[in-house]
C-alpha cells in the first residue's frame, strides 16, 4: 500500500538532556529542539471549578496556537478536547489524552488577544477534572515559560527539563 502523504517532521523527546543521544541523532540529520519542562499533577487531588464556561467538543478554531488538521484528526474517544470562548469566539483550547490511568495535556493554547484572563487556567482545570472523573492517577504536560505559572497555580509540580530533537525529511537535500 503506497502512502500518499509526505512525512514533514520527526521528533524525538527525552525526559532528560542526553548528550550521547544528541550526538547520535545529529549524525542522522536531527537538529536540537527545545527543552520541555515536564510537569506532573496527582489526579487524586481536589480540582477547583474552572471559573469560566468550558465546553468539551471535537471542533476547534484553526487560528489558535497548536491547532491543525492533524490536531483535529486525533480528537475523540480517549482524546478529549476542551474549548473556552471569549464572547462567541473560541479563544482557547486544550487536549487531554487518557491512556489507562495516566493523562497528558497537550496542544494548550489561548489566542494572543484573550490571554491574561484566566482562560488557560480554566482549560487546565477542566482537563484535570475530566482526568479525575476518568480515574487517572496522574496527569503530565510540558510547559512553556508562559504556561508554567498557570500550571503551578493549579498544583502541577516540576518533574525536570528534557530535550527534543527534530528531523525534517522534506528539507534534506535541498
Amino acid at each position: 500500500m503506497a502512502c500518499e502523504s509526505e512525512i514533514t517532521e520527526i521528533g524525538c523527546w527525552a525526559l532528560l538532556p542526553d548528550d550521547l543521544l544528541g550526538e547520535r541523532l545529529s549524525a542522522l540529520g536531527f537538529q536540537d529542539g527545545w527543552q520541555p519542562h515536564w510537569m506532573g499533577f496527582d489526579a487524586s487531588r481536589h480540582v477547583d471549578e474552572p471559573g469560566h464556561d468550558v465546553e468539551e467538543t471535537t471542533r476547534c478554531a484553526r487560528d489558535l496556537p497548536y491547532a491543525s488538521e492533524a490536531h483535529e484528526s486525533a480528537l475523540g474517544g480517549d482524546v478529549r478536547h476542551f474549548v473556552v470562548r471569549d464572547g462567541t469566539r473560541i479563544a482557547g483550547h486544550a487536549v487531554l489524552n487518557i491512556d489507562d490511568r495516566s493523562g497528558g495535556i497537550y496542544d494548550m493554547g489561548v489566542s494572543q488577544s484573550s490571554r491574561r484572563r484566566g482562560l488557560g487556567r480554566a482549560l487546565t482545570l477542566a482537563a484535570l477534572g475530566c482526568a479525575r472523573d476518568r480515574r487517572c492517577a496522574n496527569v503530565t504536560l510540558n510547559a512553556t515559560g508562559e504556561g508554567e505559572p498557570v500550571y503551578r497555580s493549579v498544583g502541577f509540580e516540576s518533574l525536570g527539563h528534557g530535550m527534543t530533537w527534530w528531523l525534517f525529511p522534506s528539507r534534506r537535500g535541498r
